[in-house]
């Protein structure tokens, strides 16, 4: 049995008693590229084994891969993630596409809230580079990831800034936006039994979980925040939880916005627009 072979098999076992075996093969393969630059099993020569006994260690205890090798691929490009940020999913990647869709002019000014690791912020920022982009988040050591991956990216049309949003007299620091995102905090404490194991135990609850007994109060807070803040003309764009739909337009019915909900590929909604 070749090196690679027995080392993709000691981890394939360990993944195999934790994820589904779907996702198993995928995940080792994305590993031994990652870590070793192995696309093939004769590119491996010499498998650093202290750097990999280390990692099936944490692969052990469930610890998601993206922290393990401490990057995520995201939109077309890699972040640095940490357990200080949440994890960039592809779902998100419609958040963007949404987003950057709507930009048509020069010199937008753009505010995404709760911006953990940035992906949301900085993938605007590089696809519309003539936008002015204010990012904001109650997590210091998640700015400091943030702008680690706005140096990396080589994005200069970003600032990062710490703030509790849901304080309003912080509002008074904002400016007035053409365009407001967000992936806030939104699941409820009662769908804690619908999670991975390994994303309630890695990932920072802070980006999970509103710290608050309402589970919207974020999307009160932006709405709320949009009547003053948001320019004629201007979008909002949120991520949403799928099963909190009608609980969000009866919110939406105290405010004059028009909206609409935008569907994934599974046909879930996923995103709101509002206007």
């Amino acid at each position: 049995m070749s090196q690679y072979k027995y080392y993709y098999n000691k981890l394939l076992a360990i993944l195999e008693s934790i994820y589904p075996k779907r996702e198993t093969r995928n995940i080792a393969k994305l590993y031994f590229e990652d870590r070793f630059g192995v696309i093939a099993p004769e590119d491996i020569v010499k498998l650093k084994k202290d750097i990999f006994n280390s990692d099936l260690l944490r692969f052990q205890t469930g610890e998601p891969l993206q922290y393990i090798v401490g990057k995520a691929f995201f939109y077309n490009s890699f972040f640095k993630v940490d357990k200080s940020v949440l994890i960039p999913r592809p779902e998100t990647e419609l958040l963007v596409d949404e987003a950057t869709n709507s930009i048509e002019n020069k010199n937008v000014k753009v505010l995404d809230i709760g911006t953990g690791s940035g992906c949301i912020a900085l993938s605007i920022a590089k696809e519309k580079p003539n936008t002015l982009i204010t990012a904001i988040d109650v997590s210091e050591s998640a700015l400091v990831i943030a702008s680690h991956n706005k140096k990396s990216l080589n994005i200069t049309n970003t600032e990062f800034k710490l703030m509790d949003f849901l304080n309003k007299g912080n509002w008074t620091k904002l400016e007035k936006y053409d365009l407001i995102v967000s992936n806030p905090p939104y699941i409820k404490e009662s769908e804690k039994k619908l999670m991975g194991d390994s994303t309630l135990r890695f990932e920072p609850k802070i980006a999970l979980f509103p710290n608050n007994t309402d589970h919207l109060i974020f999307y009160k807070m932006i709405f709320e925040f949009a009547t003053s803040h948001l320019n004629p003309g201007g979008n909002i764009y949120c991520e949403i939880n799928e099963y909190t739909t009608d609980e969000l337009k009866n919110i939406i019915k105290q405010y004059n916005y028009n909206w609409k909900f935008i569907h994934d590929l599974q046909g879930k909604p996923r995103i709101l627009h509002l206007t």
